[in-house]
């Protein structure tokens, strides 16, 4: 009988995208050491944020979301949204950029990254409007066209359809909770209705798989998950789990952006008071 014991020993080391992290991982904590080096402070909650990214990806790239998504679309749909709505906003909230051009590391320098950030590509992907269509047409059309089936069938195309998904989360969270410079930054009214935006998409997804009452994919038809549950079943909690993940991830979200707005709004009060008070004693 398949248990919980089970499930949480399903790790399967993959050398590809673990070194990926690896790398990225070390080359984050070289750049925040030669920063110090240069007397100059990092705030530990970067660090925090960034190490927490790396370690989600990790569990759903090598551990039992990878290991079990042959066998469970529910599964499987977890281990996307780990990627998708966990893992790209916790990076983007350890300020990588804003890092590297303060560091300068040999293995990135100011220069060129400064160059690529003015690139035209750049200053087109990192337009609200045009992340937003990214990330929910990608969303979208992987569940709902034949693309998905052949990932399942495929594993290089299973990897391009995770390096598609982190770096389009990756684009899509950028404008609501980034904190790295760039050339398009919504006010944070617009980045509340722009996180707000998403969540009918994700539920419109989630109710489409939820509610069909096909087997969509001929893959998981024929691997069943190994916990007794049928396929259909399967399914029908895969959709839940995409049609409430985004009134999980998404309020937290709105709770940071309404931080910010507030904290802004405050240093902008604190530095009129010295401006009023002047104008007082003149007069």
């Amino acid at each position: 009988m398949f248990g919980v014991q089970d499930m949480l020993a399903g790790w399967a080391i993959d050398p590809v995208p673990t070194a990926g992290i690896g790398l990225a991982g070390i080359g984050y904590a070289s750049a925040v050491r030669r920063l110090r080096r240069a007397g100059r402070s990092w705030p530990v909650r970067r660090n925090v944020a960034v190490g927490a990214g790396l370690l989600v990806l990790a569990i759903a790239l090598d551990g039992p979301p990878d290991t079990l998504a042959d066998t469970s679309f529910a599964v499987h749909m977890a281990q996307h949204l780990l990627i998708q709505q966990v893992a790209a906003p916790l990076l983007l909230l350890g300020a990588p950029i804003t890092l590297v051009l303060r560091a300068d590391p040999a293995w990135l320098r100011r220069r060129i990254l400064a160059r690529i950030l003015r690139s035209r590509a750049i200053h087109l992907l990192s337009r609200p409007s045009v992340a937003f269509m990214l990330f929910a047409v990608t969303l979208i059309a992987s569940h709902l066209t034949g693309f998905y089936e052949l990932a399942l069938q495929n594993e290089n195309v299973h990897a391009l359809e995770h390096v598609v998904y982190l770096a389009t989360a990756l684009l899509f969270w950028y404008p609501a909770v980034g904190v790295d410079p760039g050339p398009a930054r919504p006010e944070h009214a617009a980045r509340l209705f722009y996180l707000l935006l998403i969540m009918p998409v994700m539920a419109f997804l989630g109710l489409a798989i939820a509610s069909t009452g096909r087997v969509l994919y001929s893959y998981y038809a024929a691997n069943p998950p190994p916990w007794g549950a049928t396929p259909l079943q399967d399914q029908h909690l895969a959709g839940t789990l995409m049609w409430v993940s985004g009134m999980i991830t998404i309020p937290p979200l709105v709770v940071v952006v309404l931080m910010r707005w507030l904290d802004q709004d405050e240093k902008k009060m604190t530095r009129r008071q010295p401006a009023a008070a002047d104008a007082a004693a003149r007069g």
